[in-house]
């Protein structure tokens, strides 16, 4: 099993990880060691675990909020369903083609119209 080391709030630690999660786990360390550098600027090393509390306090907060917008956005996307906005893809693409082709075809034709009264006038 791979380890990698990670530095977290002035501290070293040696952690076991999953083949190819290295990286990963690295990132996340970085990402614990900003929020407790942040909330433990001028900390003593006795308040350490409060530091790491608070990081993850934070951390926990961004969490909720993400989770909050994924709910938001996952009923919006069902009420648009709902409502018969949207439609698979494919649907749309096809809707959207037959618009389009329309709109060219009224255009031709009215150039054509253009056309043949500018012809007759010459």
């Amino acid at each position: 099993m791979p380890q990698v080391n990670v530095e977290i709030n002035g501290r070293s630690y040696r952690l076991s990880c999953g083949p190819g999660e290295e990286e990963h786990v690295i990132a996340l360390s970085r990402r614990i060691n900003a929020h407790a550098e942040s909330v433990g600027k001028g900390s003593t090393p006795a308040a350490e675990a409060q530091t790491l509390v608070m990081a993850s306090l934070l951390l926990a907060d961004e969490l909720k909020e993400a989770e909050l917008k994924t709910a938001e956005l996952t009923e919006e996307l069902s009420s648009l369903k709902n409502a018969g906005v949207g439609g698979a893809p494919d649907e749309r693409i096809a809707e959207m083609e037959q618009v389009v082709s329309e709109m060219l075809d009224k255009a031709a034709a009215e150039i054509e119209a253009v056309t043949g009264i500018l012809e007759n006038s010459v």
